[in-house]
């Protein structure tokens, strides 16, 4: 939502608690950067019980696949994403100095709002697949298969 009022800053100026565009686009990315990784070590962490449940219970292996296949899917478009996040906002000081355009600046918004919206899916369906994979975890620990 920031990211988008931001945006919206961008081509309709107006100030929200008297922040500018360029102020207001200093808190939406921290709390861009900070919500994504915070969603990737959320994976990693994931991940890393469910290997060490894995091997704790002497359980199929091969679950574990599931679980590498799943971040196969998320990081790059999620590193992607955070490369494009950042990268709009720091061109934003180049076209606040005038020495890169607002057009390239919108497009590259733009086009790294749509890819956001890709990665949300991704992510969606990943936390899907984890649950999944915990949930089966604890029904094999249980011994109910």
């Amino acid at each position: 939502i920031l990211l988008i009022v931001n945006g919206t800053q961008g081509y309709l100026p107006f100030k929200i608690y008297n922040a500018t565009h360029i102020q207001f686009a200093f808190i939406a990315t921290i709390f861009y950067m900070f919500s994504e990784s915070w969603i990737m070590f959320y994976f990693i962490g994931s991940g890393k019980t469910i290997k060490e449940t894995i091997i704790k219970y002497n359980l199929d292996k091969n679950i574990y696949q599931e679980v590498l296949d799943s971040k196969k899917k998320v990081f790059p478009h999620l590193t992607m994403n955070i490369l494009f996040i950042g990268t709009v906002f720091v061109i934003g000081g180049g076209v606040h100095t005038k020495m890169i355009s607002k057009n390239i600046h919108g497009i590259l918004f733009l086009l790294s709002m749509l890819h956001f919206l890709y990665l949300i899916k991704l992510q969606h369906y990943a936390f899907k697949d984890t649950a999944e994979i915990l949930s089966r975890l604890g029904k094999l620990i249980k011994g109910d298969k």
